[in-house]
């Protein structure tokens, strides 16, 4: 969570160890920390939904109050219009002990994980950018704190850091939930606990890669970028058909019912997941709102702090809000093509694509051959392209 002054300024390093001292003393159980300029409201192990619900609502109430004090503002969100740090909300699932499982549930995880992604996205502005992605966190890859999986081969595996699933063997016999958003509303962040629990046991259950995915990472790159881009709008490749992601969550709940029932939640329990599902509405259609109304990004972070001080926000936005219409499949290579001006490095291309690197690099080859692109070799950069329409 961000720690802001009134000005919308990080309240500082400083303050926020300072923060997470004072909680330490007042919760025994508590484990705040910081992370750069943000407060981590980590806490020990929880062994049900409703444990978790408990604690997690004294641990917030319990920093809110603190901040207060020192005239410190705590706020939830995705990403600060105004700055490049990242917020992701990390889960840690477990106890997984040996590595070789944890490996081979990370790799079964790698579908699921765009349609997280579509569910959690809060960062509809980063960087000073604004409205084009509705997770801009993930576009971004979290400034390389949470990237895109690879796929791992069992015997060769080590251990590793940053990925949307990551397995935190041997310093923690956990995986990592680290492709979400933060959450501006507490019930749907404690929703999205019992869905991961839930799905971590069913994709445990059932190991095995799925069947019929030729070339399933590209799809999955695909997937993560669309659901950045157009959250529960988004329509994912799925099996080798085009499928709106809203529709696929009932795949997810299938697989999640039984590990969820152990944890002490249901399906039935996620009303605000499945109220956003059937509307295909996230938390950043609420932060679209705020910026149809005032676009300059200080001013902005100013009025969803304010907002966003009344924990249910959302939940009320929810409730009356409109259901949005199903989203067409993204045009990847259109919006590649659309980046390429004059002598663009190749490295920056890389950013705008969630593929891994084989085939950005195939994609530019048939844009080269087809005369939409030439290229020239930079000592500095490698290869540059420009765009032949633009000459």
């Amino acid at each position: 969570m961000a720690v802001i002054k009134n000005t919308t300024e990080s309240a500082g390093e400083d303050e926020i160890v300072k923060i997470a001292n004072e909680i330490r003393k007042q919760l025994s159980w508590a484990r705040a920390g910081i992370d750069i300029d943000l407060l981590e409201l980590r806490m020990d192990v929880a062994y049900s939904w409703g444990e978790f619900k408990e604690k997690n609502r004294i641990l917030i109430d319990c920093a809110r109050k603190i901040a207060a004090r020192k005239k410190f503002e705590i706020i939830p969100i995705g990403a600060r219009p105004t700055e490049e740090m990242p917020i992701g909300a990390h889960i840690h699932i477990g106890t997984v002990p040996n590595f070789t499982d944890a490996v081979r549930i990370s790799n079964a995880m790698i579908p699921y994980v765009p349609c997280l992604v579509a569910l959690a996205c809060n960062s509809p502005f980063s960087r000073l950018s604004i409205g084009e992605f509705k997770s801009y966190r993930v576009i971004y890859n979290a400034e390389w704190c949470s990237f895109p999986i690879e796929q791992r081969l069992l015997r060769l595996a080590r251990g590793g850091w940053g990925e949307d699933v990551q397995v935190r063997l041997p310093e923690k016999p956990t995986i990592e939930i680290r492709c979400l958003d933060s959450s501006s509303s507490i019930t749907l962040m404690e929703e999205y606990v019992a869905l991961l629990a839930g799905l971590l046991y069913g994709v445990a259950r059932r190991p095995l890669p799925r069947a019929g995915e030729k070339d399933g990472m590209a799809y999955h790159s695909i997937n993560r970028f669309r659901a950045a881009k157009d959250g529960l709008q988004a329509v994912l490749n799925w099996e080798g058909d085009e499928k709106p992601v809203a529709e696929i969550f009932k795949e997810i709940f299938k697989l999640a019912d039984e590990g969820m029932n152990q944890f002490g939640a249901s399906v039935d329990k996620l009303t605000t997941i499945q109220a956003m599902l059937r509307k295909r509405q996230t938390q950043a259609d609420f932060m679209k709102l705020f910026i149809s109304l005032d676009n300059d990004p200080p001013s902005l972070f100013r009025t969803i702090a304010t907002v966003l001080a009344d924990d249910n926000a959302f939940l009320h936005y929810l409730k009356k809000a409109r259901t949005l219409p199903k989203g067409k499949p993204f045009d990847l290579e259109g919006y590649i093509l659309s980046r390429i001006t004059k002598d663009i490095p190749c490295s920056n291309l890389s950013l705008l694509t969630p593929l891994p690197p084989y085939y950005p690099n195939q994609l530019l080859k048939r844009l080269e051959k087809e005369g939409k692109v030439t290229k020239r070799i930079s000592p500095y950069d490698g290869y540059r392209y420009t765009r032949t329409d633009l000459r």
